[in-house]
């Protein structure tokens, strides 16, 4: 018989496995959203950005905005760990969370927010501001349309971040994982077909998770996860078959973070 139905999207089927074989995913999962975009300011922003809500709003609001500034490094540095796992293939693919590791995590999910920024915001802004250059305000369609050009730059520059962040763990500098777009392009031809793949899971995921607007934090953090338990690997056998070196085993396999 055919074994194809044995191994289709085996892949994808054994980054949902990875996360759901912890028994403490989902609370991970929920402590990770909570600081990464807290509830509470996600529930209170449209009052007070509005400037319609009760006045408890406008003096409790800054407050919960300035401890999610504080918090946010931490689930950042989190999905890091999670790529880190899954790109050597060592250890529980969700780490704990633990107060010692806390420095750690905010270190890393700082690096992870540079490598963002650059390989990640920046091109998907250039692309928004290209559509609506071109069909807003030179076609004159309904800026409400707008909306439909973010999945196909997603698709490119989720993974593409994925690329970066990958490399420094390999040992790269922060700048030149962020700004070396050349290297970041060639590794990511390598594994384009895979990577695209992955990529249009997680964001169909994504745009599942996120519709109830309240979930949007749970949706995010449990959708980097999921993403860096893919990444990891495809980035691990394009490098095996390209020959690369295998970087800075410091950066690989922490030992502080050994669970």
């Amino acid at each position: 018989m055919n074994s194809m139905p044995a191994t289709r999207f085996s892949d994808q089927k054994h980054g949902f496995r990875q996360i759901f074989s912890d028994p403490h995913w989902l609370a991970k999962v929920l402590l990770g959203g909570f600081l990464l975009i807290n509830p509470f300011l996600v529930a209170l922003a449209p009052a007070y950005v509005s400037g319609m809500g009760p006045n408890w709003v406008k003096q409790v609001f800054p407050w919960i905005l300035g401890f999610n500034v504080c918090s946010f490094w931490f689930p950042l540095g989190f999905t890091y760990e999670v790529l880190r796992r899954a790109r050597t293939g060592r250890g529980l693919q969700l780490p704990d969370w633990e107060w010692s590791v806390l420095p750690r995590f905010a270190y890393e999910g700082s690096v992870k927010l540079v490598l963002a920024i650059f390989t990640l915001l920046l091109p998907a802004g250039l692309w928004m501001g290209a559509c609506y250059a071109i069909f807003i305000a030179g076609l004159g369609l309904p800026p409400a349309l707008l909306s439909l050009f973010i999945p196909p730059i997603m698709l490119f520059v989720i993974p593409f971040c994925g690329v970066a962040c990958c490399r420094w763990l390999d040992g790269a500098s922060v700048l030149d994982c962020a700004l070396n777009y050349k290297e970041n392009i060639r590794l990511f031809a390598k594994g384009c077909p895979d990577y695209l793949i992955a990529a249009a899971f997680i964001v169909g995921v994504n745009s599942i998770t996120t519709a109830f607007f309240y979930t949007i934090p749970f949706g995010a953090v449990f959708g980097l996860c999921l993403v860096d338990t893919w990444f990891g690997p495809i980035y691990a056998e394009t490098v095996a078959r390209v020959g690369e070196k295998p970087g800075d085993p410091r950066r690989q396999e922490p030992a502080l973070i050994e669970t």
